[in-house]
């Protein structure tokens, strides 16, 4: 889904060393994370018999009927794609037919399913899936698979003294302010949150383009960038694509605005930092790192703001909300992220495709 403008990105893969540690897990579109077990670890080895490596995240079935008798397959879900394009891992690591062993957090919905962490190839490599995970079978032949950003690439460059407008950021998340642990959520707020169910609920499971604040609040590598349309900007989104039009002329919405996932987002410019104020967003919940399932009403009003710094090769992501249907009070999360800007970057494309498991 393409909002404000659309544009070709190009697919311009990062290089990047196979020695560095992963990443942290990506939503899936059927699966939430929260499905599985992150206390628990299961090992199995069986044949590979499909591979999906596409967006939110790649998928394999395991065969381990041969081995252990179970004509059942395992169902791994591992990260997203992007992450993997970026670290420059090839598409064919893993092809049907071969034999892997493999472990991960096991489902807590379904007994041969996992979000699989380690990977172990019939070469002997080991492919570690998250950047919490171990080696567990061979430790002098790993494969890394994080998009770590390369500290040179982040300084100011010949154009980094003309604002943030049109860089490639990065985003690195932030502290967790002191309110997240118990949150100031109305009483309505709070049934709707505890009647989530993170695994079936979540619109973006389902590959649905994510409204606001999703949009700027979600897990994942994905980068940002800022472009000029006439007087106006548009934040593009490398996650599902997503051109959001801000408004600069200073102008309130108008009286027939309509309501939309996005919302109506008008910009304005403190210095040399970008203010923007979303307001008419239909998107039925509020979610930051740590607070998911929270449901908004369209009387949400989202400020965030955009602090360039070292010459605008990093630029601070605060964030406040104001809904007195869902806070008892504004909530404002400083540095949610911290943004950085890599000029060996360019836009991923993003295809997201939701499959059918099966034994549900």
């Amino acid at each position: 889904m393409k909002h404000g403008i659309t544009l070709r990105f190009a697919h311009v893969l990062a290089a990047a060393a196979f020695g560095l540690m992963m990443f942290a897990p990506h939503v899936a579109p059927h699966h939430s994370t929260a499905e599985y077990d992150s206390s628990a670890m299961v090992e199995a080895r069986g044949e590979v018999v499909s591979v999906l490596w596409r967006n939110p995240h790649v998928r394999f079935r395991i065969s381990t009927a041969a081995i252990d008798g179970n004509d059942r397959v395992w169902e791994l879900e591992g990260t997203d794609v992007t992450r993997l394009d970026r670290a420059g891992v090839p598409h064919d690591l893993v092809e049907v037919g071969d034999v892997v062993t493999f472990a991960g957090n096991p489902s807590t919905r379904n007994a041969r399913r996992m979000y699989v962490t380690n990977l172990l190839l019939t070469d002997g490599r080991e492919i570690l899936l998250r950047g919490s995970a171990r080696p567990r079978w061979a430790s002098n032949r790993l494969v890394s698979t994080d998009p770590a950003v390369d500290p040179a690439s982040s300084t100011p460059a010949a154009n980094g003294g003309d604002g943030f407008i049109g860089k490639v950021l990065v985003p690195t998340r932030g502290p967790a302010p002191a309110w997240l642990s118990n949150p100031p959520l109305t009483v309505a707020a709070r049934e709707g949150r505890a009647a989530y169910d993170a695994v079936t609920d979540d619109p973006v499971l389902g590959c649905v383009s994510p409204g606001m604040p999703r949009v700027m609040t979600r897990s994942g590598p994905y980068a940002i960038r800022f472009i000029r349309q006439g007087g106006d900007l548009v934040q593009q989104n490398e996650w599902f694509e997503i051109d959001r039009l801000i408004h600069m002329d200073g102008r309130a919405p108008p009286a027939n605005q309509p309501y939309t996932p996005l919302g109506y987002s008008a910009g304005r410019w403190d210095s040399a930092a970008l203010v923007i104020t979303t307001t008419h967003i239909d998107w039925p919940y509020f979610q930051l790192y740590g607070l998911e399932g929270v449901p908004q009403s369209r009387a949400m009003r989202i400020v965030e703001r955009f602090t360039p710094s070292d010459n605008s090769a990093t630029v601070t992501y605060d964030i406040s909300a104001t809904d007195p249907a869902t806070f008892t009070e504004t909530v404002t999360y400083e540095s949610y992220v911290t943004f950085r800007w890599d000029p060996t970057l360019e836009f991923l494309p993003y295809d997201c495709i939701e499959e059918e498991h099966q034994g549900q």
